[in-house]
């Protein structure tokens, strides 16, 4: 594969991004209604320990790239807000 093949290849990709989220704020709903809402954009991993909340995302579209993961803990709050 070429080189330029390759760069173009991982251009179209980015890299698992991982979040951490205070329990005692964030809603498992919450979440779960905010998973649903980007599920079009990255794959979504949501864990719990009790004290916080643990996201992934991978295959993340790359017009969001970094962004996602703090537009991801927003919507979530705004979830919060509507919908406690």
């Amino acid at each position: 594969m070429s080189s330029a093949r390759r760069a173009s290849r991982s251009a179209s990709r980015s890299a698992p991004a991982v979040l951490k989220l205070d329990a005692t704020v964030y809603s498992e709903a919450a979440l779960d209604r905010t998973r649903r809402a980007f599920a079009h954009l990255a794959a979504i991993d949501i864990r719990g320990d009790g004290r916080r909340w643990t996201v992934r995302f991978s295959n993340i579209d790359p017009a969001l790239g970094a962004r996602l993961p703090d537009e991801f803990a927003n919507h979530a709050l705004s979830c919060l807000m509507v919908e406690p």
